[in-house]
């Protein structure tokens, strides 16, 4: 019998991820995805709260902020809006007071979630930075300013393991609890060119070896996932280089077989099962129908809050 296609990685992380433990996605719109998908299945989760970061800077100083609740706000100059350096586009304010009360609440909802026994999973999609001039920082987003103000940078790997090293040991020693886990973003930056995109991921491979070799963080193959096992257009949208859902739910089921148990495995489907019946519309208005399924939602609520419940309980 012939195979068709490479076999998942071989995976089989040290410790396990519960529903008492909180998750924390940040990085790449890859993030989002899988983020999503954990909220979905009941796990306390929050995903890129300063948008979409793809540089591994901008996602570094997004965190450091939060851990040593920084009140500095490097705001951008503009007179449209008023966003920062070190958020994505999507982060907007019609003040400079009201965006920083944003920005801050997002540090503070940050620090809260990587404290006690959190997880952080950090999704690195280029090593092709733009550095902005005047503040000498590479920026999360340009905010569609001037090119002038901006100078595109390659990041090699030693510079960002210098720059990565002291803060994985801040972190660490901040919370010795909190579980890191690395990633790199599937998704193929084609502006820069693809012999570019893929020189710009091996750099980024080559920084997380590093911190894998330093410290105890460890790594997900969402990458090899996507590129090596499914490895197929079919899998992509129609832009070709964003993962499409099906490729996103192959990672999804690899994930949480992965780093659940059995049971939480199945508490986490009926979940979901529960909230698509929430979010999907109602087309048939049969009054009957209808009240049959809002009873089946509250018997497995029911059932989805005792079995929470006595996962709290445990020790």
């Amino acid at each position: 019998m012939h195979n068709f296609h490479l076999q998942y990685p071989s995976f089989s992380p040290e410790y396990k991820i519960g529903f008492e433990n909180q998750l924390l996605f940040i990085g790449s719109c890859f993030s989002n995805n899988i983020g999503q998908l954990a909220k979905d299945h009941g796990f306390n989760t929050i995903s890129n709260p300063f948008g979409t970061l793809f540089h591994p800077e901008p996602i570094k100083a997004s965190l450091q902020n939060a851990i040593r609740n920084s009140k500095e706000v490097c705001f951008v100059d503009t007179t449209d809006f008023v966003s920062d350096w070190d958020s994505a586009h999507s982060l907007q304010s019609i003040s400079k007071e009201l965006h920083r009360e944003l920005i801050l609440n997002k540090r503070k909802e940050v620090r809260a979630a990587l404290s006690g026994e959190s997880w952080l999973f950090i999704t690195l999609g280029t090593s092709i930075g733009y550095r902005h001039k005047s503040t000498n920082k590479i920026v999360a987003n340009c905010h569609k300013q001037q090119a002038a103000m901006f100078k595109k940078e390659y990041s090699s790997p030693i510079e960002l393991f210098m720059e990565w090293s002291p803060f994985i040991k801040e972190l660490l020693e901040w919370n010795p609890q909190l579980k890191v886990v690395f990633t790199v973003s599937p998704v193929r930056h084609k502006r820069d060119g693809l012999i570019e995109n893929n020189r710009s991921k091996a750099r980024l491979f080559v920084l997380i070896e590093m911190l894998l070799n330093a410290f105890p963080v460890t790594y997900y193959p969402s990458f090899e996932i996507i590129h090596d096992s499914l490895r197929d257009y079919r899998f992509f949208n129609e832009d070709l280089v964003h993962p499409n859902k099906q490729s996103i739910s192959e990672i999804w089921k690899h994930f949480l077989k992965a780093y659940t148990t059995e049971n939480d495995q199945g508490l986490a489907n009926k979940i979901f099962k529960l909230h698509a019946s929430r979010t999907h519309r109602n087309i048939n208005e049969n009054k009957i129908e209808l009240e049959k399924l809002e009873a089946w939602r509250e018997r497995q609520k029911k059932e989805i809050d005792a079995l929470l419940a006595s996962r709290a309980k445990r020790p």
